[in-house]
């Protein structure tokens, strides 16, 4: 996932930002040139998910609490 950071060709001095999905970064600007055809592409860069939320992939809310999905050699 990239964020795409662009001005539209109307309204110049009203930066936006955006999101599209792509393999790589190449491929995300051809992607935001046509997802975002009537404006500049001034910057994009890729999105990493939080250091959190890639210890616990298996991660589970039970009984009111985020708890990560043990493997059975583990205790609570």
């Amino acid at each position: 996932m990239y964020t795409v950071y662009y001005s539209e060709h109307d309204a110049p001095d009203e930066p936006r930002i955006g999101m599209v999905s792509a393999p790589n970064r190449s491929i995300a600007l051809r992607i935001a040139e046509m997802q975002f055809i009537n404006a500049t592409i001034h910057k994009i860069s890729e999105l990493t998910p939080p250091e959190d939320e890639t210890r616990f992939p298996g991660a589970r809310f039970i009984n009111g609490e985020f708890r990560p999905v043990m493997h059975q050699d583990e205790v609570y």
